[in-house]
């Protein structure tokens, strides 16, 4: 892999701008001196993602993510450093002259590659005499040759090894195995994907991460085929075609969710670009908190059929948990999305997704609820609110409340009742355990982390008279001296630039949160002379023990310590003093 020189890392590095980067993908909010938002990297519902615009770097208060611009874009797209620094050279207009060559290559990068030698396999099949018939029904389908192409849409043969046999080369089996394209037996390793019209899944960044693959002419008992969860591939984190619509997403106001593969396709060639598919998987809180990040408002255009019906109600409330509003279109007769636009045509779609019904009208009738009578009218009531009750926004679950109170001829105080009555409450929180966490536990360690933090926070002035006090060789903590090592001795000054000397994502995270931290500086003097106190006892009393097992020693053999215990004597009055 070419190696990028420093000089050129950190000329990128200083024109990019962290906020504009992540703001791309978390809706933040500046409250002080920093922004806030909720965490991309894991399930939340108050914003504990800090972004610090004048240290240019971020950390998570929730799950201890944390590191600069380039360490985001590896985290978010799952990409490695070389290909970090390129995408944000290519952003800002950055010439990068590669020298040097590295040998190493990440897992992503390996995952990343075979996916894409497997796009690209597939797309040729289908552009060739084998894939006649595929492509045939695929204009049968309406998708043209150009909406084809702008989603790799592809063709898996009816062949055992056809992959296989074009990608075997490229790692051992066990490795291969990681990326969910092949399947292992008695018999060997195989394609998982055999006489299948392929459609690529795309993260965010572009890079193909799995597939989803729809039987053709062998009547397989599972009309769709996903890849497994691998490194690359999480369903609950992953939006099929969001990589492409996302700024038409940004521009409506609005995005249209869709349950399949050809629902998307068929909407976004029509010119009904504002949309986004879930396909193979229900509507999760991770793909709600993805969206929230874009849009505000969510339009379910989910099948026409009762399992329809009753999916968007499921994704309703996950939305407006996540802070959005639904809203529903229902095909008429039955109908999917797709089936729906090829016959009715895109103005008629169109039309419904400008006029959707209310979330809240569209449950009720779909259970008929008005007419519902005694203990039916109860569960379903309590059901709801259940559901409203954990709705974190406060106007937007009252006004849904006051709707129901409407509906139902209901007094909203008797609702209200109802929801406490019950205690509808479901603790959602989720205590995220770090087995791997750094600790400072013992007195010493926590003395040479105050230190660390107040060099931290230190100014140039101020780090040039610490240096004449602290030592990188009083430390003990090893992580804490690799940190005093770079502050100190490498005389690191950008608080950014600190972090990508610290490739292990715990030690990171650690850094990460102790760089964003603003420390209190009115204390700082008595902390440096009380934590200096104690690293500088640690050898004193060393000796101490040193010399207690030398005077047991002289005792057992006759022998007069005398000189020991005045040396034991004058050290321990050195420690209840002050030590120079």
């Amino acid at each position: 892999m070419p190696k990028i020189p420093q000089n050129t890392i950190d000329r990128i590095r200083d024109q990019a701008d962290i906020v504009d980067i992540i703001s791309q993908e978390v809706k933040l909010k500046r409250k002080g001196v920093n922004y806030f938002g909720v965490c991309p990297f894991h399930d939340e519902k108050t914003p504990s993602f800090s972004v610090s615009p004048s240290k240019q770097i971020y950390h998570c208060f929730g799950c201890g993510n944390g590191g600069n611009v380039f360490t985001f874009l590896m985290e978010f797209q799952k990409l490695n450093f070389y290909e970090a620094v390129k995408s944000l050279a290519d952003r800002y207009n950055v010439i990068v002259d590669t020298t040097q060559k590295d040998s190493s290559s990440s897992e992503y990068s390996f995952l990343y590659d075979l996916h894409e030698k497997a796009t690209m396999l597939y797309q040729n099949n289908l552009f060739s005499d084998s894939g006649e018939k595929p492509m045939q029904y695929l204009h049968s389908r309406n998708l043209n040759k150009e909406t084809i192409k702008k989603f790799r849409i592809g063709f898996a043969i009816k062949s055992w090894n056809n992959l296989y046999k074009k990608i075997k080369t490229d790692g051992s089996e066990n490795d291969l195995m990681k990326s969910g394209l092949l399947i292992r037996s008695d018999k060997g390793i195989f394609d998982r994907f055999r006489s299948r019209i392929m459609f690529p899944i795309f993260h965010q960044s572009g890079k193909v991460i799995a597939f989803g693959g729809r039987d053709f002419e062998d009547n397989d008992a599972a009309k769709y085929l996903n890849s497994p969860e691998t490194a690359l591939y999480q369903k609950s984190n992953t939006l099929y075609g969001l990589h492409v619509t996302k700024e038409d997403i940004r521009r409506s106001g609005f995005v249209i969710l869709v349950e399949g593969y050809m629902d998307l396709l068929q909407l976004y060639q029509a010119g009904i670009k504002s949309v986004v598919s879930i396909s193979g998987t229900s509507l999760t809180r991770n793909h709600a908190n993805m969206l929230s990040k874009l849009v505000n408002k969510v339009i379910l255009l989910y099948d026409g059929d009762s399992a329809g019906g009753n999916a968007a109600v499921r994704a309703g409330f996950i939305i407006y948990q996540a802070g959005m509003e639904a809203h529903v279109v229902q095909p008429p007769d039955n109908l999917d999305p797709d089936d729906w636009l090829l016959k009715s045509g895109s103005d008629e779609i169109q039309l419904a997704i400008d006029h959707p019904r209310e979330f809240l009208d569209f449950h009720i009738d779909l259970h008929n609820a008005t007419e519902l009578k005694g203990t039916d009218r109860r569960d379903y009531l309590h059901d709801i609110l259940s559901n409203m009750n954990e709705i974190q926004d406060t106007i937007i679950k009252n006004e849904l409340i006051k709707d129901v109170s409407e509906r139902f001829k209901i007094k909203e105080i008797e609702l209200l009742e109802i929801i406490n009555s019950k205690k509808i409450y479901k603790n959602e929180q989720v205590l995220i355990k770090n087995t791997h966490n750094i600790e400072f536990t013992s007195k010493v360690h926590r003395a040479e982390l105050e230190l660390i933090k107040i060099l931290i926070h230190s100014n140039i002035e101020e780090r040039k008279e610490l240096k004449k006090l602290i030592r990188v060789d009083m430390f003990s903590h090893r992580l804490l001296i690799k940190i005093m090592s770079k502050i100190i001795e490498d005389e690191v000054k950008e608080t950014s630039k600190l972090i990508e000397y610290f490739p292990d994502k715990i030690e990171r995270e650690l850094l990460s949160k102790l760089l964003i931290d603003d420390k209190n500086s009115s204390s700082s003097e008595q902390i440096v002379i009380d934590c200096l106190r104690t690293l500088k006892s640690v050898p004193l009393k060393n000796r101490i023990n040193r010399l207690r097992d030398i005077i047991q020693s002289k005792e057992l053999s006759g022998q007069n310590p005398s000189e020991e215990l005045k040396e034991i004597m004058r050290l321990q009055n050195k420690l209840s003093g002050d030590i120079e």
